[in-house]
């Protein structure tokens, strides 16, 4: 079996029959948007992103999906103070309501 890149194919060897033929994947480019920059305590920053992505499906696109980012860290985890939940559950709210 032969493979050329520049087809995207798989003949054999022997009689140069197409055995295959390899699919391109398209890229999946997900965009970050920044919606809340958070100021905690600690000197800590906390971001609350919206995640978008054209080859989603349309229920995944209308459900939303949103990350949160920890900037200045030095732990995989976040720590956070009650004070800091107070003002992420005003930001959660606000987005689980649009």
């Amino acid at each position: 079996m032969l493979f050329n890149p520049d087809t995207n194919t798989y003949t054999d060897l022997k009689d140069g029959q197409l055995l295959a033929t390899k699919m391109e994947q398209k890229e999946q480019v997900s965009n970050f948007e920044d919606l809340y920059v958070v100021e905690l305590e600690r000197e800590k920053t906390l971001v609350i992103k919206k995640i978008t992505n054209e080859a989603w499906s349309e229920e995944t696109k209308k459900r939303g999906t949103f990350f949160l980012e920890e900037r200045n860290r030095d732990k995989k985890g976040i720590t956070l103070t009650k004070s800091d939940c107070g003002k992420i559950a005003i930001m959660l709210k606000e987005i689980s309501e649009k």
